[in-house]
């Protein structure tokens, strides 16, 4: 778990800062969105609770059928 977050958030940092550093404003900020994301998948896993996509899409159209209908 220490290491997961040793080399992932020293990473997203270095990337945030330099992309601040060339004035890429959006670009730094879409970084964050995306790399938050990445951060909830690979969190999961490394807790031995892997995110399976499939399943997660099966639940939401499921949902959106009873919805719907």
């Amino acid at each position: 778990m220490f290491a997961f977050h040793a080399w992932f958030v020293p990473l997203v940092v270095w990337v945030l800062i330099w992309l601040f550093w060339k004035k890429h404003r959006r670009d730094a900020v879409l970084f964050f969105v995306l790399s938050l994301a990445a951060y909830g998948v690979w969190l999961g896993i490394v807790n031995q609770r892997p995110f399976i996509i499939t399943i997660f899409l099966a639940k939401v159209f499921d949902s959106l059928k009873l919805w719907v209908s």
